[in-house]
């Protein structure tokens, strides 16, 4: 008999919660919150929540009796690495961190570190470079860019992962999210920037050539090996894709494209415009 699986949303009202929300109640994920966080997801989410009316329930007494039956498997989603469990439930911890810091993880939870998701955070640092460059793409000009390695993933891919560790959660330790291939911040503007002029295009009308030309995608470049290392340091993936193989037979395999990524950044930029 397969065990219902079940989340309890310390953050239900966090970004990153309502995403894994929306992607995983359509998978079968049962969630349990607080009453006025039920109620502002409902209202948030109605069309999910149509499709899948079961999927969220409030923690009342109801809510804790179904975390004490025996056929439940309960994990306890927590937001950032300074959130504590809630007291008085005892499920398995999966803890989401969308910034890498040096600090010890716990030994008693799983805790994933998400590395360069797009579209960015709300306030985070990405989010602040890519309004810099919307800017310095409208004025035709061309930002500062400072060079490090990227390694670029879509939110839709991340929590189509996190819905499937919610579900089969893994063993306790820590595991890394982020793209496969290293972009630079080079090849990142010149596909921010083309994208932005096309949208500007579409919103005046005025289309030249160079809007309609086939861009093919930045060719892969060779990396320098040094002492037996890449220079571009990429997170371990490891762990991770070993532990979404044993769930879904494909490990961890992100497959939006950069464009459609950005296209959502770009979207989510332009909101402020439109209003």
């Amino acid at each position: 008999m397969t065990m219902s699986a079940w989340c309890v949303l310390a953050h239900p009202l966090h970004p990153l919660s309502q995403a894994i929300f929306a992607k995983s109640a359509l998978k079968g994920v049962n969630f349990l919150t607080t009453s006025e966080a039920c109620a502002e997801l409902r209202l948030r989410h109605g069309a999910v929540l149509a499709a899948a009316p079961q999927a969220l329930t409030a923690l009342t007494d109801d809510g804790h009796n179904l975390l004490n039956q025996e056929d439940a498997q309960i994990v306890q989603l927590l937001i950032g690495d300074e959130s504590e469990p809630a007291e008085g439930i005892q499920p398995r911890v999966i803890r989401i961190v969308e910034r890498h810091r040096d600090i010890e993880p716990s030994e008693d939870e799983i805790t994933v570190y998400l590395h360069d998701v797009l579209p960015p955070a709300p306030g985070s640092d990405h989010e602040t470079m890519f309004r810099a460059w919307m800017e310095a793409s409208r004025n035709g000009t061309r930002p500062n860019l400072v060079e490090q390695p990227l390694h670029w993933c879509d939110l839709n891919d991340v929590t189509s992962a996190v819905s499937d560790l919610l579900q089969h959660p893994c063993e306790v330790g820590t595991y890394h999210m982020s793209g496969r291939r290293t972009w630079t911040m080079d090849e990142t503007w010149q596909e921010f920037d083309a994208l932005v002029q096309r949208t500007i295009a579409g919103q005046t009308g005025k289309f030249g050539t160079e809007h309609l030309e086939s861009r093919g995608v930045p060719v892969v470049e060779a990396i320098a090996i040094r002492n037996g290392e890449t220079e571009r340091v990429r997170p371990d993936l490891g762990p991770l894709h070993v532990a979404l193989t044993k769930v879904n037979g494909e490990g961890w395999r992100p497959r939006t494209p950069l464009r459609q990524s950005l296209m959502m950044v770009i979207a989510q930029l332009t909101e402020p415009y439109a209003s």
